[in-house]
């Protein structure tokens, strides 16, 4: 809890006025049972001339701290949305700068969650639950003052079920705290669940699933209505038993305060005041109930933000600025992932200009090859030399705007073709953006499409054909200032005519291009080849070269062909 609160410290200059305007606001309210006392104790001794006195004082009072409340809850509401705001930047600023391959082992619905509930949860907790403990300091506070000066031993009657609200706290807060993890916990699990059935809903109708699907999401939404509804019982036994503690102490007034009244201990006025305190008591009472509610809830989902928050980037941000591109040198490259090593000792080497070609069997390490070189991984051991220089001494984000990688999985987002396209250059032209998808041979297809560049291409490109996907990729690195292009299978889904012209088009441009695919057709046309077997570079040079070398790249080039033949035969 302590941890929760102290996200309030940098906003304390508005947590101080928001408590000053809700302190005037309360004890105003707590001097309208004076007024009702009076004007009690006059109706009693038959003076009823001054009770419209006392009735338009307490309207009076009741307007101005109305008015006052839109105050309080600018200053307690308002700061809790700021921080929530803050937090959200924090953990998106957070979330880009993370390793992207962390996402294949974490689940995107339980990073979702913590966007969506779990900063709810905080909101709530040092929003709401800051006004709730406020309440409950300023009235009970103020109450017992104003009893005790009435009747000292009443007070210290009716103060007795106060204790039981500190046990009762204690042990239903640390259950609703776990509680309330589990179901967060699980909340993430739901929406991952969910978000990958709608991305695959293809599959899910091609396979003929709905059906089965639909009994699996009953069984997990079954789960998670069983969770909450423990979680419900707990949090459900909570409040009354803090409201009955409450009225225990009302039951007590009547008892013995009763009593008092009768024999003339205390006056009626003084009976109707105190039963009027107690009564505004039991707000405060339920009140310490929900914050201390709020605040394990506030906390559980804290504990999760702070878990996440705490994952080190793969990639420390700094270093020196790279300025161009001349050359790219590999030594002895190697990567491991997990307790596997995946490269084992690749040598290459770019020159600025040249079309540059990997190839291997599956599981070669051609992709995390590429991925290393523009450090989504870090290299085990082994040197990436960049104009000279250790790649792992320049800033990250300058490689990453001079080497880019378009990777196998093509990836559109569910935007316009030009909002797709300016993730490259946000302030580029619509001349600009027609230019890159006429170099990447996509700018007739746009043309056709009712709404040219802003048509928007729906879920993950969902209305555009593979082809079409791959070749807007492309659009964005034409368009990007980067001069070392690398091309992760990015070539597979375009024919050979389109093919050749959009490398054509990138070296005439001066970029560099490195690609790596099975296609060898494509390979073959490159200035260099290199051959990647088990991780490890094993062979290198031309076409015409490794054809006669007798190893490893003419009996790829053998089985390319054949399968090339088969598919025309069939």
């Amino acid at each position: 809890m302590i941890n929760l609160l102290k996200l309030l410290l940098p906003y304390w200059r508005r947590i101080l006025v928001g408590f000053g305007v809700l302190l005037v606001v309360d004890v105003g309210q707590l001097i309208i049972p004076q007024f009702i006392r009076r004007a009690v104790d006059s109706l009693y001794v038959g003076e009823v001339g001054d009770v419209p006195r006392w009735a338009a004082l307490i309207v009076a009072v009741a307007l101005v701290f109305s008015f006052l409340r839109f105050f309080w809850r600018y200053f307690f509401i308002g700061t809790s949305r700021l921080l929530e705001k803050n937090l959200r930047s924090r953990l998106y600023e957070h979330t880009l700068r993370l390793d992207p391959f962390l996402f294949q082992r974490m689940k995107t619905g339980d990073v979702m969650a913590l966007f969506t509930n779990d900063l709810r949860a905080i909101n709530m907790a040092l929003g709401m639950g800051m006004v709730a403990i406020a309440d409950f300091l300023i009235y009970t506070t103020f109450s017992i003052i104003a009893m005790f000066l009435i009747s000292p031993s009443l007070t210290a009657t009716v103060m007795v079920p106060l204790p039981l609200i500190g046990v009762v706290m204690f042990f239903l807060g640390r259950l609703i705290y776990h509680k309330f993890r589990e179901v967060q916990d699980f909340f993430g699990f739901l929406t991952e669940w969910l978000r990958d059935i709608l991305s695959g809903i293809r599959v899910v109708k091609a396979y003929d699933t709905e059906f089965r699907l639909v009994g699996r999401y009953s069984e997990i939404s079954g789960e998670f209505l069983k969770l909450n509804l423990q979680f419900a019982i707990i949090d459900g036994l909570f409040h009354p038993a803090i409201s009955t503690l409450a009225y225990v102490s009302l039951a007590l007034l009547l008892l013995v305060g009763g009593k008092m009244t009768t024999v003339g201990d205390i006056s009626l006025g003084d009976y109707v005041a105190f039963s009027s305190y107690i009564g505004m008591m039991i707000w405060p009472m339920i009140a310490l109930g929900w914050f201390a509610n709020l605040v394990q809830r506030g906390s559980a989902s804290y504990e999760r933000i702070k878990e996440y928050l705490s994952i080190e980037p793969a990639v420390r941000e700094g270093g020196d600025p790279l300025n161009g591109f001349d050359n790219l040198e590999v030594k002895g490259l190697v990567v491991v992932l997990g307790d596997r090593a995946v490269l084992k000792g690749v040598d290459m080497y770019v020159e600025r200009g040249e079309f540059v070609g990997i190839t291997g069997p599956t599981g070669s390490g051609k992709s995390t090859l590429l991925n290393t070189l523009v450090r989504f991984y870090t290299p085990h051991s082994g040197k990436v030399l960049i104009n000279g220089t250790d790649y792992m001494r320049l800033d990250v984000n300058s490689l990453r705007s001079v080497v880019l990688l378009v990777p196998q999985e093509t990836f559109v987002f569910s935007m316009s073709i030009a909002e797709n396209l300016r993730v490259a250059k946000p302030d580029a032209t619509d001349e600009e953006l027609w230019w890159a998808l006429e170099m990447a041979g996509l700018a007739e297809d746009v043309r056709a499409m009712p709404d040219g560049l802003n048509t928007m291409i729906g879920e993950r490109g969902v209305g555009l054909s593979g082809g079409q996907r791959q070749r807007l990729a492309l659009a964005r690195a034409f368009l990007s200032g980067a001069q070392l292009i690398l091309l992760d299978e990015a070539l597979s889904a375009l024919d050979s005519k389109t093919e050749e012209r959009v490398v054509s088009r990138l070296r005439e441009l001066g970029k560099t291009v490195v690609l790596a695919s099975h296609r060898l057709t494509s390979i073959a046309r490159t200035d260099r080849i290199y051959v990647l077997v088990g991780g490890k570079t094993v062979e290198e040079g031309r076409h015409e070269t490794l054809l006669r070398s007798g190893k490893v790249y003419p009996i790829l080039w053998k089985a390319h062909m054949e399968g090339i033949g088969s598919r025309k035969g069939a």
